[in-house]
This record gives structure tokens, C-alpha cells and sequence, in this order.
């Protein structure tokens, strides 16, 4: 009753992700309000719309950092990025789907590991990174590409000097890494894919997506793929039930 309330109101289906994921974060909205009992935050819920975009919010999981998992994003650089650039001849397009990006951390990792190999190979390239999130909201924090001075514990000090400027306590991304990247809104389970993808990056996403919802995701990332295309998951993932098409 909630989630169809919920979807009347915001126009979203959260009905596809894992019921325990869901369950949790439902009751940290009641909790907020002493509420006890579901069929009360029906009711709470039916008399306070403003609540319903609250609970979209806390529904819509934005976790995220820059270089989560570094050693994975080394790997990335190492053996995946260079070898799509190896593969390809000089002032070609090299296209990228960060879906789930929330606010923008991760889209920005791989358009400096982009960059960083780019700049190895001493040749040129057209990348195109299309970065896309069900939360309009964390989208914009995102295209802003603003971030706490905090993001220097997963950022190197050369990286930062290279690719960031100082602003006002924060750093910003450079325009030239910003400019990589679209940034938009899009639901990876009911819109329709990206194509022709040289790179996917979806990391911790399916975690969240009922198996049902996992099984429709992963042949729309190998349809999105191009022969040879790379899937980036997460390390708690993996392609079960379409092994198939993925090596």
C-alpha cells in the first residue's frame, strides 16, 4: 500500500527492488514520526503528501564516492580501458553508460581514468559518457560537479591538482572532465537501454533489484553492448541467470 502510493505520487516503482531493502528503509520513515504500526503510515502518508517526496528520497539509494574500491577501478584502468583503447584507431568514439550514478562521483572516476589512459596512449579520442539516475535531484548535484573537501581521502593530491580546482572550501571538476559526461534522468528498468556501449559501469545497483528486476537489466546491458563491450559490476555482483552472455 505504501510503494502504490508512493508511485501514484511520484510517478516511480520501487516495487522491483529486494522487499528487505525496502522493508528497512520504510521503517526508518516511520520511526522519524513514532509511528508503529504500517497501516498508520498509510494513513499519515494519505493526509501528508510532503512525505511521500521524503520517502522517495530515502528510498533512492545514493551511495556513493569517487574511486570506491580503488583497486577495482586500477583493474578498470589496466586491463579494461586500455584494452578498448588499444583496440581502437586514433580520433574514434569510445561510448559509456554509468547507470545508478547518483551524484556524480562515479561518472567522474572513470572520465579521469579515461583521461589518465587517453593521455598515455599519446592519441586522441571522442569520448561520450552518458551518465543517468532515477533521483532528478542528486542529477543536478551531479551536473554542478561541486564537492566537499572531504573527497581528498579517495581522491590523490595529483589527481586533485589535475582534474579539481578549489572553490569556496570545495572542489569542483574541471570543465574539461565535466564536459565527458551527459548527465540525466533515466530508469534502467522501464526506459529503454543506451546502444552501441563500449563501457558499463553499474556498481551496486542490482544489489538492490529483485531478481526478477535483475534478469530484465542484464540483457538490456548486453543489448546496450557492443561485441566486446565491457561490464563493470560491483563486488558484491555478478551476471547470474545470464551467464550466457557475458564471458
Amino acid at each position: 500500500a505504501v510503494l502504490v502510493r508512493l508511485r501514484a505520487h511520484t510517478g516511480q516503482d520501487f516495487t522491483c527492488y529486494k522487499k528487505s531493502t525496502m522493508s528497512r528503509r520504510i521503517e526508518r520513515r516511520m520511526n522519524v514520526h513514532h509511528i508503529d504500526d504500517p497501516q498508520a503510515y498509510v494513513r499519515f502518508l494519505r493526509e501528508n503528501p510532503r512525505e511521500l517526496d521524503l520517502l522517495q528520497q530515502e528510498l533512492l539509494i545514493s551511495v556513493t564516492s569517487f574511486f570506491r574500491d580503488a583497486e577495482s577501478f586500477q583493474a578498470l584502468a589496466d586491463k579494461g580501458i586500455a584494452r578498448l583503447l588499444a583496440e581502437r584507431q586514433q580520433g574514434s568514439t569510445l561510448r559509456v553508460w554509468v547507470p545508478g550514478c547518483a551524484s556524480g562521483e562515479e561518472a567522474y572516476s572513470v572520465a579521469i581514468l579515461l583521461r589518465e589512459q587517453i593521455q598515455k596512449t599519446e592519441r586522441t579520442y571522442d569520448v561520450q559518457i552518458f551518465a543517468t539516475d532515477l533521483d532528478e535531484r542528486a542529477i543536478e548535484v551531479a551536473r554542478a560537479g561541486l564537492y566537499p573537501e572531504g573527497i581528498a581521502a579517495d581522491v590523490s593530491p595529483d589527481r586533485l591538482r589535475q582534474f579539481f580546482s578549489r572553490e569556496d572550501g570545495a572542489y569542483r571538476i574541471h570543465k574539461n572532465v565535466r564536459e565527458m559526461i551527459v548527465f540525466a534522468t533515466h530508469n534502467v528498468i522501464s526506459d529503454p537501454p543506451f546502444t552501441r556501449m563500449d563501457l558499463i559501469v553499474c556498481r551496486n545497483v542490482l544489489i538492490y533489484l529483485d531478481s526478477a528486476a535483475q534478469q530484465h537489466v542484464l540483457p538490456a546491458f548486453h543489448y546496450a553492448l557492443r561485441p566486446g563491450g565491457l561490464l563493470f559490476l560491483g563486488p558484491s555482483e555478478g551476471v547470474g541467470g545470464a551467464e550466457h552472455l557475458f564471458d
